[in-house]
């Protein structure tokens, strides 16, 4: 996996201790090594143990400051393995929902998508396939995502008054947002690339926090969001999803896009609010407010409403 660091003295200390205090790792001998992997929120490290037989490597995720006020840790846990369970991601060794600790199976020579890997046609049939798979799947998530309900609730723990501002202007969709386009099924809610790894042909779908039940095109929009999809792209998305894309799906898309953008610029707020990474206001939330409101502004949205009715 790329993008490793090593770790000091202090926070190699600290991991052990989780790891004895939650007995997260399997029972084994052999000598600890410890490595940062890159992780936005949480602290996630690859935790590799020697000993012949007694070995093996695990990924070690320790929550990130604050998130408690918005992620149910117990949910997490049971959509996680009910995900692991049918193959979408690596199997669940331990969870631990009152602490946010969690330690998964390590997969050997896999590597996280940027958004530019993800466009690739090969690596975005794969990611579709995989969120294909899992609304399809039967599963059924602990918890419901809804989106204004959870836009509100980031903006109560931080926003801005452009974001507040556009939330409300952003009413005028809701009851076509909320109405939807058939059945919730199980969703992943945060498809960003990072999230996708590759080994060899192999792909999975990384961090359930957000897992839940869900309109389908949550993670549809989402992807296009992350993986900063042109017109081209979104195309091609829904017509691996669905077999065509539809003038009606690419304006369902871009109405649901328009909100989630608020959600996601929202989110960064939280992380900003909270201290999580080094982000700033003009890398994480300008740009998305700014999509946002040229969209709402548009004359084409009138279009677009009447198509995805």
């Amino acid at each position: 996996m790329s993008a490793v660091s090593k770790v000091g003295i202090e926070e190699a200390i600290e991991v052990r201790a989780v790891l004895a205090r939650t007995a997260a790792m399997p029972p084994g001998a052999g000598e600890l090594k410890i490595t940062r992997l890159p992780s936005l929120t949480n602290r996630t490290y690859l935790v590799e143990r020697g000993g012949g037989a007694s070995g093996g490597a695990y990924v070690l995720r320790l929550p990130g400051k604050g998130t408690e006020l918005y992620i149910d840790r117990e949910s997490e846990a049971a959509n996680a393995r009910a995900a692991a369970s049918v193959g979408l991601t690596p199997a669940i060794l331990r969870a631990d929902p009152a602490s946010g600790v969690m330690l998964s199976r390590y997969v050997a020579g896999a590597e996280p998508l940027s958004p530019e890997r993800l466009r690739e046609p090969d690596h975005l049939r794969a990611a579709v396939g995989l969120l294909r798979r899992l609304h399809g799947s039967g599963l059924v998530f602990r918890g419901e995502m809804r989106l204004y309900p959870k836009l509100d609730q980031y903006l109560a723990l931080g926003g801005t008054p452009a974001l507040k501002d556009l939330r409300q202007a952003g009413e005028d969709l809701r009851l076509l947002i909320e109405r939807g386009w058939g059945p919730l099924t199980p969703c992943h809610i945060d498809p960003a690339p990072h999230n996708f790894i590759a080994a060899g042909a192999r792909h999975f779908l990384l961090d359930w926090e957000y897992a839940a039940m869900c309109q389908p095109l949550w993670d549809l929009a989402g992807l296009s969001i992350e993986g900063r999809f042109d017109r081209a792209h979104d195309s091609a998305m829904l017509a691996l999803y669905f077999g065509e894309a539809s003038g009606a799906w690419m304006s369902r898309l871009h109405i649901y896009r328009i909100m989630l953008r608020l959600v996601a610029a929202a989110w960064g707020a939280v992380q900003i609010a909270m201290g999580n990474g080094r982000w700033t206001a003009e890398a994480l939330i300008d740009p998305l407010v700014a999509a946002s409101a040229a969209d709402l502004a548009s004359p084409d949205l009138g279009h677009h409403l009447e198509a995805a009715a």
